[in-house]
């Protein structure tokens, strides 16, 4: 009888051994998965290290991408502003168009038009001697 509770206490010694050594293994895989997965999260936060020659490089595509930005919001403001003034630009026609429309020409007719009306006020005029 004392011979069998030795077999029988060493058997149940052994099986709680393995059973504990087992879940020992398992908890250290659950260990090993969640430290890799921390890992993996914490790599998300740890990007491209910060040097002079780094930071100049964004800071000189920065500032040119705010100028842009800037040239942009200030045409839409002067393209609003002539819709709501209905201000159109001017066309400036070409010699071409000028001529083809009749327009060439009168100009230089009304300048001398004026001239002439300028000199018949010149006879009419009479000078005094002081």
């Amino acid at each position: 009888m004392a011979m069998i509770f030795t077999l029988v206490s060493s058997l149940k010694d052994c099986a709680e051994m393995l059973i504990a050594e087992r879940q020992n293994a398992a908890q250290a895989e659950r260990e090993v998965a969640l430290k890799k997965a921390e890992e993996e999260e914490n790599a998300k936060f740890h990007g491209t290290p910060v040097t002079r020659e780094t930071f100049l490089a964004w800071r000189k595509k920065f500032v040119a991408e705010m100028e842009e930005a800037e040239r942009k919001r200030q045409e839409e403001a002067i393209a609003e502003d002539k819709k709501k003034k209905g201000v159109k630009e001017e066309v400036r026609l070409t010699g071409k168009q000028l001529w083809e429309r009749g327009l060439a020409g009168k100009g230089e007719e009304e300048e001398e038009e004026d001239e002439k009306d300028g000199l018949e006020g010149m006879d009419k005029l009479k000078i005094e001697a002081s």
